[in-house]
Protein backbone atom coordinates (compact mmCIF):
# COMPACT_ATOMS: atom_id res chain seq x y z
CA UNK A 1 0.00 0.00 0.00
CA UNK A 2 1.69 3.37 -0.86
CA UNK A 3 2.08 6.44 1.72
CA UNK A 4 -0.59 8.40 0.44
CA UNK A 5 -3.36 5.81 0.11
CA UNK A 6 -2.25 4.99 4.31
CA UNK A 7 -2.22 8.30 4.70
CA UNK A 8 -6.03 8.99 4.02
CA UNK A 9 -7.13 5.76 5.58
CA UNK A 10 -5.51 7.01 9.03
CA UNK A 11 -6.68 10.35 8.52
CA UNK A 12 -10.37 8.93 8.55
CA UNK A 13 -9.97 6.78 11.23
CA UNK A 14 -8.24 9.22 13.39
CA UNK A 15 -11.64 11.04 12.52
CA UNK A 16 -14.00 8.37 13.62
CA UNK A 17 -12.17 7.33 16.76
CA UNK A 18 -12.32 10.63 18.09
CA UNK A 19 -15.79 11.59 16.67
CA UNK A 20 -17.77 8.18 17.05
CA UNK A 21 -18.37 8.13 20.76
CA UNK A 22 -20.88 11.03 20.73
CA UNK A 23 -22.93 10.39 17.93
CA UNK A 24 -23.24 6.40 19.17
CA UNK A 25 -24.47 7.87 22.22
CA UNK A 26 -27.44 9.24 20.15
CA UNK A 27 -27.94 5.77 18.39
CA UNK A 28 -31.46 4.32 18.64
CA UNK A 29 -31.46 1.71 15.88
CA UNK A 30 -27.44 1.02 15.45
CA UNK A 31 -27.37 -0.89 12.45
CA UNK A 32 -29.55 1.59 10.36
CA UNK A 33 -27.51 4.51 12.14
CA UNK A 34 -24.08 2.97 11.50
CA UNK A 35 -24.50 3.49 7.89
CA UNK A 36 -25.90 6.64 8.43
CA UNK A 37 -22.84 8.09 10.68
CA UNK A 38 -20.18 6.42 7.94
CA UNK A 39 -21.80 8.63 5.46
CA UNK A 40 -21.69 11.40 7.86
CA UNK A 41 -18.20 10.72 8.35
CA UNK A 42 -17.05 10.26 4.57
CA UNK A 43 -19.48 14.08 3.86
CA UNK A 44 -17.12 15.41 6.36
CA UNK A 45 -13.64 14.15 5.13
CA UNK A 46 -14.81 14.54 2.10
CA UNK A 47 -14.24 18.09 2.15
CA UNK A 48 -10.74 17.68 3.15
CA UNK A 49 -9.43 16.01 -0.20
CA UNK A 50 -11.47 18.63 -2.54
CA UNK A 51 -10.54 22.21 -3.33
CA UNK A 52 -13.20 24.73 -4.17
CA UNK A 53 -12.40 27.64 -6.43
CA UNK A 54 -11.73 30.85 -4.95
CA UNK A 55 -15.11 32.87 -6.02
CA UNK A 56 -17.23 30.13 -3.43
CA UNK A 57 -19.36 32.20 -1.55
CA UNK A 58 -17.75 33.04 1.82
CA UNK A 59 -19.21 32.69 5.70
CA UNK A 60 -19.94 29.51 7.11
CA UNK A 61 -19.04 26.36 5.41
CA UNK A 62 -22.78 24.52 5.04
CA UNK A 63 -23.76 20.94 4.00
CA UNK A 64 -27.32 20.48 3.06
CA UNK A 65 -28.78 17.41 3.30
CA UNK A 66 -32.44 16.38 1.53
CA UNK A 67 -33.95 13.36 3.07
CA UNK A 68 -31.33 11.77 5.33
CA UNK A 69 -31.78 12.66 8.62
CA UNK A 70 -29.98 10.26 10.33
CA UNK A 71 -27.05 11.66 8.38
CA UNK A 72 -27.84 15.42 9.36
CA UNK A 73 -28.05 14.15 12.84
CA UNK A 74 -24.89 12.60 12.75
CA UNK A 75 -23.24 15.42 10.69
CA UNK A 76 -24.51 17.84 13.71
CA UNK A 77 -22.26 16.41 16.12
CA UNK A 78 -19.45 15.47 14.12
CA UNK A 79 -19.22 19.10 13.10
CA UNK A 80 -20.05 21.03 16.68
CA UNK A 81 -17.35 23.38 16.86
CA UNK A 82 -15.40 22.36 14.19
CA UNK A 83 -14.55 24.30 10.93
CA UNK A 84 -14.11 23.62 7.32
CA UNK A 85 -11.66 25.66 4.92
CA UNK A 86 -11.35 28.05 7.83
CA UNK A 87 -15.28 28.36 7.97
CA UNK A 88 -17.31 27.72 10.81
CA UNK A 89 -19.05 24.48 9.85
CA UNK A 90 -22.78 23.61 9.89
CA UNK A 91 -25.03 21.03 8.67
CA UNK A 92 -28.58 22.04 7.64
CA UNK A 93 -32.04 20.01 6.49
CA UNK A 94 -33.77 21.00 3.48
CA UNK A 95 -36.97 20.16 1.83
CA UNK A 96 -36.70 20.96 -1.76
CA UNK A 97 -33.93 21.56 -4.63
CA UNK A 98 -34.71 25.56 -4.12
CA UNK A 99 -33.37 25.72 -0.31
CA UNK A 100 -29.89 24.79 -1.32
CA UNK A 101 -28.97 28.56 -0.83
CA UNK A 102 -25.14 28.63 -0.19
CA UNK A 103 -24.45 25.24 0.28
CA UNK A 104 -20.81 24.28 -0.10
CA UNK A 105 -22.01 20.48 -0.26
CA UNK A 106 -25.25 18.91 -0.97
CA UNK A 107 -26.48 15.44 0.01
CA UNK A 108 -29.62 13.68 -1.32
CA UNK A 109 -30.62 11.03 0.85
CA UNK A 110 -31.46 7.34 -1.00
CA UNK A 111 -35.20 7.64 -0.23
CA UNK A 112 -35.22 11.55 -2.51
CA UNK A 113 -33.42 10.15 -5.55
CA UNK A 114 -36.09 11.71 -7.61
CA UNK A 115 -34.51 14.95 -6.32
CA UNK A 116 -31.51 14.42 -7.21
CA UNK A 117 -31.62 16.50 -10.98
CA UNK A 118 -33.59 19.11 -9.02
CA UNK A 119 -30.83 19.84 -7.41
CA UNK A 120 -28.13 19.23 -10.48
CA UNK A 121 -29.80 21.92 -11.90
CA UNK A 122 -30.15 24.37 -8.88
CA UNK A 123 -26.57 23.93 -8.70
CA UNK A 124 -25.85 24.04 -12.16
CA UNK A 125 -22.15 25.87 -13.49
CA UNK A 126 -21.87 26.74 -8.86
CA UNK A 127 -19.20 25.09 -6.87
CA UNK A 128 -21.17 22.53 -5.10
CA UNK A 129 -20.24 18.97 -3.99
CA UNK A 130 -23.41 17.21 -4.71
CA UNK A 131 -23.30 13.76 -3.08
CA UNK A 132 -26.23 10.96 -3.64
CA UNK A 133 -26.99 7.40 -2.57
CA UNK A 134 -28.84 6.58 -5.47
CA UNK A 135 -28.07 3.75 -8.63
CA UNK A 136 -26.69 5.40 -11.56
CA UNK A 137 -26.62 8.65 -9.46
CA UNK A 138 -23.28 10.23 -10.92
CA UNK A 139 -25.04 9.81 -14.58
CA UNK A 140 -27.89 12.01 -12.67
CA UNK A 141 -25.84 14.61 -11.50
CA UNK A 142 -23.82 14.31 -8.57
CA UNK A 143 -20.14 14.25 -8.56
CA UNK A 144 -19.49 11.49 -5.26
CA UNK A 145 -22.13 8.96 -4.93
CA UNK A 146 -22.25 6.45 -2.34
CA UNK A 147 -22.51 2.60 -2.97
CA UNK A 148 -23.00 -0.49 -1.01
CA UNK A 149 -20.77 -2.79 -1.37
CA UNK A 150 -20.64 -6.43 0.52
CA UNK A 151 -22.96 -4.27 3.32
CA UNK A 152 -20.47 -1.67 3.09
CA UNK A 153 -20.16 1.60 2.38
CA UNK A 154 -18.04 2.81 -0.57
CA UNK A 155 -18.06 5.95 -3.32
CA UNK A 156 -17.86 6.79 -6.63
CA UNK A 157 -16.78 9.98 -8.57
CA UNK A 158 -17.38 11.75 -11.37
CA UNK A 159 -14.65 14.31 -12.50
CA UNK A 160 -16.87 15.27 -15.04
CA UNK A 161 -19.53 16.83 -12.41
CA UNK A 162 -16.80 18.04 -10.32
CA UNK A 163 -14.91 20.13 -13.60
CA UNK A 164 -18.66 21.38 -14.09
CA UNK A 165 -18.41 22.46 -10.66
CA UNK A 166 -14.98 23.95 -10.82
CA UNK A 167 -14.40 21.71 -8.04
CA UNK A 168 -10.56 19.96 -7.89
CA UNK A 169 -10.71 16.34 -6.64
CA UNK A 170 -7.48 15.08 -4.83
CA UNK A 171 -5.62 12.15 -6.71
CA UNK A 172 -5.60 10.99 -2.68
CA UNK A 173 -9.58 10.46 -2.71
CA UNK A 174 -9.65 9.23 -6.23
CA UNK A 175 -7.31 6.42 -5.40
CA UNK A 176 -9.88 4.80 -3.05
CA UNK A 177 -12.92 5.19 -5.59
CA UNK A 178 -14.27 1.96 -6.55
CA UNK A 179 -14.89 3.65 -9.94
CA UNK A 180 -14.32 7.33 -11.71
CA UNK A 181 -15.74 8.99 -14.24
CA UNK A 182 -14.56 11.16 -16.54
CA UNK A 183 -10.84 12.91 -16.72
CA UNK A 184 -10.10 11.48 -20.14
CA UNK A 185 -12.01 8.09 -19.99
CA UNK A 186 -15.39 7.13 -19.40
CA UNK A 187 -15.41 4.65 -16.45
CA UNK A 188 -12.09 3.78 -15.00
CA UNK A 189 -12.05 1.31 -12.22
CA UNK A 190 -9.66 1.21 -9.49
CA UNK A 191 -9.05 -2.59 -8.22
CA UNK A 192 -6.35 -0.88 -6.20
CA UNK A 193 -8.62 1.51 -4.55
CA UNK A 194 -11.28 -1.54 -4.11
CA UNK A 195 -9.07 -2.94 -1.83
CA UNK A 196 -7.38 0.08 0.16
CA UNK A 197 -11.66 0.38 0.73
CA UNK A 198 -12.68 -2.90 1.86
CA UNK A 199 -10.20 -2.73 4.29
CA UNK A 200 -11.34 1.19 5.67
CA UNK A 201 -14.84 0.98 5.46
CA UNK A 202 -14.68 -2.89 7.15
CA UNK A 203 -12.91 -0.87 10.17
CA UNK A 204 -15.92 1.74 9.94
CA UNK A 205 -18.22 -0.06 10.47
CA UNK A 206 -16.33 -2.55 13.44
CA UNK A 207 -16.60 0.99 15.15
CA UNK A 208 -19.78 1.60 14.54
CA UNK A 209 -21.74 -1.03 15.17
Amino acid sequence: MNHTRASLRSLIIGTVLALATPVLAQAQNAERYSEDAVKAVFLYRFTGYIEWPSTSPRGDFSIAVLGADGVADALGHLLAGRSIKDRPAHVYKIKRAEDVGDASVVYVGANRTGDLAAIAAVAADRPILIVSSEEGGLAHGSTVNFVLIDQHVRFEVSLTAANRAGLKISSDLLSVATRILGGGATAIDQPGGIRVARALIGYLHAVFL
